[in-house]
């Protein structure tokens, strides 16, 4: 399976690791695309609008690291952040790129939500029944919180541009 244009969702906060080589291989070495997106939950946020620009410049820069450091430099990588509601966002953001596959890592499901037979959170059911492309839905198992491991480089200004 091979993708022109790949859209990637990261959530800074669970970043999955195991996504980045999958979307490596699912992208032609030359003349493809992958997108980083990461989305500013805005039901999660209680101060709104007060300090919504340093969260998507500090979001950018993760993105940033994480393309330069997991992605292959002969595939062109685009950083792009929004605000809103996670699965709106993402829909827009495959619809606006021309995006032909979205691959989105989730978490294995939890004990409950296996006996509920609900599997999948209400971000990836929604991307799944009403994304413009192909999803590639992937279970993922180790993650890390970007913003907690870059915390000290960012403090002390050696963030590497």
């Amino acid at each position: 399976m091979n993708s022109n244009r790949l859209l990637l969702p990261i959530d800074l906060a669970r970043c999955p690791q195991e996504a980045f080589p999958l979307a490596n291989r699912f992208t032609r070495p030359f003349g493809a695309e992958i997108i980083l997106l990461h989305v500013l939950d805005r039901r999660a946020r209680a101060d709104r609008d007060a300090a919504i620009e340093l969260q998507l410049q500090r979001a950018m820069r993760h993105l940033e690291h994480l393309g330069r450091s997991h992605l292959r430099a002969s595939v062109e990588t685009s950083f792009r952040v929004r605000s809103g509601i996670p699965h709106e966002e993402i829909l827009a953001e495959a619809t606006v790129a021309g995006a032909d596959l979205i691959l989105l890592p989730t978490f294995a499901p939890s004990i409950w939500r296996r006996l509920t037979g609900t599997f999948y959170g209400e971000t990836s059911r929604n991307l799944i029944t009403g994304a413009p492309c192909r999803v590639f839905v992937v279970d993922v198992r180790a993650r890390f919180n970007c913003f907690r491991r870059w915390a000290r480089e960012e403090a002390s200004g050696q963030w590497a541009a």
